[in-house]
């Protein structure tokens, strides 16, 4: 099981835990770019395209949202 499929397991209780401060707020920003990244991934031939193209919607670097992408994959 990947992090993201916990971070969907979790649901409502994951934005619990960030409120608690058991969890870290940049997670939840995490989430985003990476079902924006999912999303694109649908779209666009590559991985780099998707990556790319997220970069011009969001203020974020190429090599974070690899970083992203490969954290929430593990």
């Amino acid at each position: 099981m990947t992090r993201y499929e916990t971070i969907i397991e979790l649901g409502d209780k994951f934005v619990k835990l960030i409120g608690k401060g058991f969890v870290p707020v940049h997670l939840l920003d995490w989430k985003v770019y990476y079902e924006a990244y999912l999303e694109e991934k649908q779209v666009q031939k590559s991985k780099r395209q998707a990556v790319l193209t997220l970069m011009a919607k969001y203020p974020i670097s190429e090599k974070h949202l690899y970083q992203i992408i490969k954290f929430m994959e593990n």
